[in-house]
């Protein structure tokens, strides 16, 4: 029993001591499908840090994240080239649902077709020297340079470097087979049909709002007219007329009095 609850401990503190940037994502298909996607040697932005772009529309193999990279493998061990584990910025790449079509990434060999071409350490005439290819020798491609296309970074023998392209056959990478999806845009508005179509409508709900406007405002009217128009007062008492004299007219005594 103590055995046992000991081995509890040792594991659950080991899954206490994980890092805290380690992520489930390994495992899981990239693709890359943005121009200028850097391959970095650790997962901090320096040039030091960058050794070639990736080719557009091509896959990586993300093992795990950190920093908001992924730590990614690219190429097989297999016909001269050499798996190799590197970093991209994971914002950079869109993640696979569903897994790639060979080839995950383009295995071309190019051809020394000058009299040597001398491996740099860095992508300029000034970087250390690390090997010689001689004319007719293959190398193999893994990337153009980051800051110089000019430049590719290809293995010879068991050396990796930067080699101008001028001194290597050409390099010629199709497109891999499964097509980029692309949102069809959306057709703008027509300014001017819209217009036309509002004005129809306005024209068209005219009549019935002006005999709307004005079964409201006729009984309206009516109503104030009767309210506010004064009125004729009308008597039924009789006024006679004043009775006037004539000469023939005599008076009695009791018209005197």
């Amino acid at each position: 029993m103590k055995k046992i609850f000991s081995v509890f401990c040792v594991i659950y503190l080991a899954i206490l001591l994980l890092p805290c940037n380690a992520s489930a994502l390994s495992g899981s298909w990239y693709r890359v499908e943005n121009e200028n996607v850097v391959f970095y040697k650790q997962p901090v932005d320096t040039d030091n840090n960058k050794l070639f772009l990736l080719e557009k529309t091509y896959y990586i193999y993300a093992i795990s994240s950190t920093n908001n990279f992924l730590q990614a493998e690219i190429f097989d061990n297999v016909n001269g080239f050499v798996k190799i584990c590197g970093y991209v910025k994971a914002n950079e790449v869109v993640p696979c649902t569903t897994p790639p079509v060979l080839p995950y990434y383009p295995t071309e060999i190019l051809t020394v077709n000058q009299s040597n071409a001398i491996l740099k350490a860095q992508p300029n005439v000034y970087g250390e020297d690390i090997g010689v290819a001689f004319n007719g020798q293959n190398v193999c491609f893994y990337g153009k340079s980051w800051n110089n296309p000019s430049w590719y970074y290809v293995k010879y023998q068991n050396d990796f470097g930067y080699v101008q392209s001028r001194q290597l056959s050409p390099l010629l990478i199709a497109l891999h087979p499964t097509p980029i999806y692309v949102p069809e845009p959306q057709p703008e508005p027509d300014l001017d049909q819209t217009d036309n179509e509002q004005t129809q409508n306005t024209k068209q709900s005219l009549p019935f709002e002006a005999i709307l406007i004005l079964l409201v405002c006729i009984p309206a009217v009516i109503i104030v007219l009767i309210m506010f128009l004064p009125q004729k007062r009308t008597s039924n008492r009789h006024v006679p007329k004043p009775k006037y004299m004539s000469e023939s007219d005599t008076f009695d005594d009791l018209d005197l009095l």
